[in-house]
């Protein structure tokens, strides 16, 4: 088996590198960033070669491609690699909401991944933990509204706005100062800040229609209310999600703590019981980086009698909401050596 890994030096590919090695530890490894380069991983080297290589007229193809670029950058390669012959999983945004590819959840609809799919879209950081935490909830209830608040990690902006973070943080915090004046309004460190990237004319940034629009695609309920606010937060990576959900019948909390945590009706899922939120929290899942944390599970007084709940969802965005599922939805493809890694059946 040769894998392809597009993007191999973001925070995302070295996170795919790493499952790859789970997954299919036999595989070949084909490597491509922006230029040629050497990736130092651990005790490993690895050649990384520029990703223009690619559309050299004898460019070899392979089996999987798992593509970690931009949008741009995915709109250029993916229809290549398709071409040399790969099946590929894409973690832009370019192709999910493309009415003929399968944007999938590991968990969630991966029936959608037959042999026919060479092309398949990986949902946003956000989309994934939530669909996986709401979807077994809609099965059994129905799903009338969602409404959703995320406090990102930095790290879902990429490697330098990290690293850049943690300078910053650094040597703002290096003398105490109550107020943290030291800091820029504006930026990252010792803030937060709204996630107002590309707000169109609806008032929603990029990340707010993302998971509006992927989250009733992934689950096929084109007519779901659902609205979203997302901001960043001084953390390194670990995204924090409140969700205000609206079943269609009425169901006991007890009945819903009973589905979110049955691994076979709510699969990678941990669910925490208890209204305290005790085990959630930003920093929690990157302690338990293959799953979405859910609980703070109570009722909503603002809502249907039985029908009105708020949950909290945690997940680790370079993992679970990123390079993990991806690998779990090319193991429909090509079945993972490591059981935690392979979609469900």
């Amino acid at each position: 088996m040769k894998i392809c890994i597009l993007g191999a030096t973001g925070l995302v590919g070295r996170e795919t590198l790493e499952l790859v090695a789970r997954a299919w530890p036999e595989a070949e490894l084909d490597l491509y960033a922006s230029r040629d380069q050497t990736l130092e991983l651990g005790d490993r080297s690895l050649p990384v070669k520029a990703a223009e290589r690619l559309e050299a007229a004898g460019a070899e193809g392979g089996d999987l491609a798992l593509v970690a670029l931009d949008d741009d950058f995915s709109r250029r390669y993916v229809p290549r690699l398709r071409q040399l012959g790969y099946r590929v999983v894409d973690k832009s945004n370019t192709y999910r909401m493309d009415p003929a590819v399968p944007l999938v959840v590991a968990g969630v609809n991966c029936s959608l991944l037959d042999a026919d799919a060479t092309l398949a879209a990986n949902p946003n950081c956000t989309t994934i933990p939530f669909a996986l935490a709401v979807a077994p909830l809609a099965r059994r209830w129905g799903l009338a509204r969602a409404t959703v608040s995320s406090y990102q990690a930095i790290s879902g902006a990429g490697i330098g706005a990290l690293d850049d973070f943690l300078e910053t943080s650094r040597s703002g915090y290096a003398e105490p100062e109550r107020l943290g004046l030291r800091f820029d309004p504006k930026g990252y460190a010792g803030n937060t800040v709204p996630h107002n990237g590309k707000t169109d004319d609806s008032g929603f940034s990029s990340e707010e229609r993302k998971l509006m629009n992927e989250s009733r695609k992934i689950l096929a309920r084109p007519e779901l209310f659902v609205s979203a606010q997302c901001c960043r937060v001084p953390v390194a990576v670990g995204h924090y999600i409140n969700a205000w959900i609206e079943l269609r019948e009425s169901a006991s909390l007890d009945e819903v703590a009973a589905v979110l945590g049955d691994p076979s009706q709510a699969p990678f899922v941990r669910f925490h019981p208890g209204a305290v939120g005790e085990g959630l929290s930003a920093l929690a899942g990157v302690h338990d980086r293959d799953r979405a944390l859910v609980g703070r599970l109570r009722a909503d007084p603002t809502g249907g009698s039985g029908t009105a709940l708020c949950l909290t969802i945690t997940a680790d965005n370079l993992r679970l909401g990123a390079a993990t599922n991806a690998v779990r939805m090319a193991s429909r493809w090509f079945p993972a050596a490591d059981a935690d890694l392979r979609m469900p059946s």
